[in-house]
């Protein structure tokens, strides 16, 4: 039969030595710290910004126990006038001035009004910096936002992710990529460190890695019960297969295998920024041998021979390469009538697979 035409597939990118850029963006206006042609490393400040918080109320004349009429000789501060955190804004003496109550700023601020015996406290929350995360080379910068690092590394994609970013030395927690990670299997060493794990993670893991302060965990399934968990822990973690508890992809696991010890990020906020997909990178200076050092194409190529991934079905996770694209419909043990591809994998098996049920890999 004649092959059809490949429609375009969804894509995972796992690369040993790769060219990227990435954009990095205050939530808010601010001020950016680098130029470009700067170097930055993954943990250098390259802006920051500082928001206004709440105006907040205070009771002065009952915190330090004075009359209404006479608090304006216990105020150091006036409105109008800015604070520091801990800094003594209202002062009285007691004890024939022997000692002295005092009221000190919650954080750092201004003093917004005063009413009666109360004061409103305009106060600063406390500034956000932004670091590079990417160790490279700040090729643009984005005036009060943000700045594009281009950087040069390892680079594998996950289908899911949250909990923030993460940045550490990357340590293997389980010796298989089918094998799941246990509470029992984390202690005060993985502190600081990004967890290689396997098919999943127990609830008990996932508390005892935020408990450690665990900088990351790249596992290849999580049970969707456990997804809003992540979130409430804020333990950057990475998902590469799906979820349940799904071995991670052997090229992934292969991957990030290679790379134990050294340092990596993980970046999966757990609100989507962009639309860049939750990531794992580690930062290569050279690309290794020749074989290794070019850099390869933004977009893969569907055609025969291309490795793709199972996404769905039966055989969900299995990794194989395309040997036939099917020009009729066929109808699916379900009793589904789909197109799709004869996949060939490497138990010499060759299957026919939904396109809906296919994403190109590599």
């Amino acid at each position: 039969m004649a092959n059809a035409i490949i429609p375009a597939l969804a894509q995972t990118r796992i690369l040993k030595f790769a060219r990227i850029r990435r954009e990095r963006l205050l939530p808010l206006r601010g001020v950016v710290l680098v130029t470009a042609g700067n170097r930055v490393g993954a943990l250098d400040v390259v802006a920051k910004a500082t928001s206004s918080g709440k105006v907040r109320p205070i009771p002065l004349a009952r915190y330090v126990r004075a009359k209404e009429n006479a608090l304006e000789k216990c105020l150091l501060k006036q409105v109008g006038e800015d604070f520091a955190a801990r800094e003594i804004i209202a002062s009285k003496p007691e004890a024939f001035g022997m000692l002295r109550r005092i009221y000190r700023a919650p954080s750092a601020g201004r003093i917004a009004a005063r009413q009666g015996a109360w004061l409103a406290l305009d106060l600063t929350d406390t500034p956000l910096e932004l670091r590079a995360l990417y160790r490279g080379v700040v090729i643009s910068v984005m005036a009060k936002q943000g700045v594009i690092i281009e950087a040069t590394g390892a680079l594998a994609q996950g289908v899911w992710g949250a909990g923030g970013e993460g940045y550490g030395v990357i340590r293997q927690a389980v010796s298989q990529p089918d094998a799941v990670l246990d509470a029992e299997q984390i202690d005060v060493t993985a502190r600081g460190t990004v967890l290689l794990a396997g098919a999943g993670v127990t609830e008990a893991a996932l508390r005892r890695a935020a408990q450690e302060r665990v900088a990351g965990l790249i596992v290849g399934g999580l049970m969707p019960a456990l997804r809003d968990l992540v979130k409430e822990l804020e333990l950057p973690t990475l998902v590469t297969d799906g979820f349940g508890n799904r071995a991670m992809s052997a090229p992934i696991f292969d991957l990030l295998s290679a790379h134990i010890g050294e340092e990596a990020v993980v970046n999966a906020p757990s609100a989507p920024v962009s639309s860049l997909r939750p990531e794992v990178f580690i930062p290569i200076l050279t690309g290794g041998s020749a074989g290794e050092t070019a850099v390869p194409p933004p977009t893969l190529l569907a055609q025969i021979g291309s490795p793709v991934r199972v996404i769905g079905g039966a055989r969900a996770g299995q990794i194989g390469k395309l040997a036939e694209s099917v020009a009729l419909p066929r109808v699916l043990e379900s009793g589904v009538t789909a197109v799709g591809a004869e996949v060939a994998f490497d138990t010499k098996e060759r299957v026919f697979v939904p396109w809906e049920n296919l994403e190109l890999i590599g």
